[in-house]
């Protein structure tokens, strides 16, 4: 389906959705969603709470958290701070544009300091600085494995998925440098995130550079400081 046109808002767009045939019956089966299941839950957020889904996630999540350089709307003074990313034209992209269609998917800009506070609040069980942002049972929910039995197709999973999350399951088969139990996500261009509760850690890796080999480094450097 084409894209939300550039005056359209999610309460605009994500209605088409529901015409649309499933590629899967639900349950059966595992796949990445890049560009529209998150925008579907901001839009059921966006019915439920009764206002935008940018003011919902600024006034109940970042102003919260202390997250004063993370926006789906970039500020004008701030957007020199934006880093350049090699090879790509982030105006051309319409980086710098007010947009009215807020992107869940991909569409927010912050920092490796502010969203290292949401992984924190995270690993503390829903809460930070005295404020409550999830319950601890919301945590636990969001952050179990509900792919049991599952595959990607005719792909095997290599880990377990909760909500909006990859899960370490066997931290040697996948290779990974966390903890059984840690969850997190990794996106564009290099970023990573995640929360290791069994040392009760959190990190957070912004690089913009595509490369894989340097977020797994990442993990295992910090393996070896805790270990040695």
């Amino acid at each position: 389906m084409q894209g939300p046109e550039p005056e359209e808002t999610l309460a605009d767009h994500i209605p088409r959705y529901a015409k649309m045939a499933l590629d899967f019956q639900p349950g059966t089966r595992w796949s990445y969603s890049p560009g529209v299941g998150l925008n579907v839950v901001a839009r059921i957020i966006e019915i439920v709470s009764g206002m935008p889904y940018d003011k919902f996630a600024s006034e109940r999540i970042f102003e919260p958290l202390g997250m004063k350089d993370t926006y789906f709307n970039l500020p004008a003074e701030k957007e020199s701070r934006r880093v350049v990313i090699p090879g790509i034209d982030g105006k051309a992209k319409g980086w710098d544009k007010k947009t009215s269609y807020i992107n869940a998917s991909g569409g927010l800009s912050s920092t490796a300091e502010d969203y290292l506070r949401f992984e924190q609040m995270l690993a503390n069980d829903g809460t930070l600085f005295g404020n409550r942002i999830l319950s601890p049972e919301s945590v636990a929910m969001m952050t179990s494995n509900y792919v049991v039995g599952l595959d990607q197709g005719k792909k095997k999973l290599s880990g377990g998925f909760g909500y909006t999350v990859a899960i370490v399951l066997d931290p040697v088969a996948e290779k990974s440098g966390r903890s059984k139990g840690s969850f997190g996500w990794g996106g564009a261009y290099g970023t990573q995130s995640w929360t290791d509760p069994t040392e009760e850690i959190s990190a957070v890796l912004m690089i913009q550079q595509p490369y894989s080999s340097v977020a797994t480094g990442f993990e295992q450097s910090i393996r070896e400081a805790i270990l040695y």
